[in-house]
């Protein structure tokens, strides 16, 4: 026949208190009735789902631990396991303790500037971390996946905290979140985490590249000249600036117009003149959070404008050099032709050259 269970143990908790907090430790202590069975373990359960079995052969064992949340809440029962005629036969539960455990303090809201998360090497970022109203003494912690950011000047009120990276660097990106600790019966209770943030701070921008048109940089008067400054990348709202020997240029300077296109600006000027010439470069500037970022300087362009009657002698040399090749070409179809008509070159052979035979020899077939 099946062996009836024994009585249920006595229960008790201690310290008693109709609220624990996080962080609390508790004692559950479980005693079996006398017995002339021997015990052979004790069983601690709860109904978030944990149980714990102990092995001892004495008639009390106390089951202590530290509350970590709500989860360590609810009810909680003991029982024990006796040999009985060379069976295990397990008790009957307990009676249920209520435990009550307070929550943690609600999630806090993160907010960054700038707002989208990104941002340049050397510029600010501020960490915003709002708490709903409460009474209770509170202090505010910022993390980076899970490392608490130590750098940074802090401000807070018992609502909110704002951390300012004056100088933001590479290290600061990542994955960002906030906290706070309330302090409740003395003690310093951890809120939950914001929601998390990603933040990328970028390396600065590659100062931009200037390109001339006419490539040669040297342009006739009234003649075209185009400059165009292409930046190194399109991650943020670019403007660009144009400078003619260390001076920024205004608009119109010169006749000049601005063309955007892009990542790249183009500086027209239709009707070069000889007083805009000089040193060209330009530069680059990125609108992050809400500021204008400059990058560095192109290279500088040297730009020479010449009177068109400066540059006629080039045009004319290449002139002379066409007439040249023509008469050359019309002296070349001219002697074809003779020799068409019965010009011949006495006292050559077959393949020998005709322009190292003396012209004394050479006569017509007709004579």
């Amino acid at each position: 026949p099946a062996i009836p269970p024994p009585p249920p143990p006595n229960i008790s908790l201690t310290p008693v208190k109709p609220e624990y907090l996080i962080g609390d430790t508790i004692s559950i202590r479980c005693e079996a009735p006398w017995t002339k069975e021997k015990i052979q373990s004790f069983q601690f359960s709860g109904t978030s789902g944990w149980a714990v079995d102990i092995r001892s052969s004495k008639r009390t064992y106390v089951h202590t631990y530290n509350i970590t949340g709500p989860k360590d809440g609810g009810a909680h029962t003991c029982n024990y396991v006796v040999l009985s005629r060379s069976q295990l036969v397990r008790s009957k539960d307990s009676r249920s303790i209520i435990i009550s455990v307070k929550d943690r303090p609600p999630q806090p809201t993160l907010t960054t500037k700038p707002s989208t998360g990104v941002t340049i090497e050397g510029q600010p970022l501020v960490f915003s971390c709002a708490a709903p109203p409460a009474e209770a003494e509170r202090r505010f912690h910022f993390y980076n996946e899970q490392t608490e950011v130590m750098d940074g000047v802090m401000t807070s009120t018992a609502t909110q905290a704002d951390l300012l990276v004056a100088t933001s660097s590479q290290n600061h990106t990542g994955n960002i979140s906030c906290a706070y600790e309330e302090k409740t019966e003395g003690r310093w209770i951890l809120s939950y985490h914001s929601q998390g943030l990603e933040v990328l701070v970028k390396e600065a921008a590659s100062p931009p590249v200037l390109v001339a048109d006419p490539l040669s940089r040297v342009v006739g008067e009234a003649q075209p000249l185009s400059l165009t400054c292409v930046a190194s990348r399109e991650d943020f709202e670019l403007r660009f600036r144009f400078y003619r020997n260390g001076a920024e240029m205004p608009p119109g300077e010169g006749g000049s117009e601005t063309r955007r296109r892009g990542n790249f600006s183009e500086l027209v000027v239709p009707r070069s003149s000889r007083s805009f010439e000089g040193n060209f470069s330009c530069q680059v500037e990125e609108k992050v959070g809400g500021a204008w970022v400059a990058s560095g300087r192109s290279q500088v362009v040297a730009i020479t404008v010449k009177a068109l009657s400066q540059l006629i002698p080039l045009v004319a040399g290449g002139v002379a050099g066409g007439v040249a090749l023509l008469l050359g070409l019309l002296l070349a179809v001219c002697l074809c032709r003779r020799q068409r008509a019965g010009v011949h070159w006495k006292g050559l052979y077959d393949k020998e050259d005709p322009s190292t035979y003396p012209m004394a020899n050479v006569n017509s077939s007709d004579a």
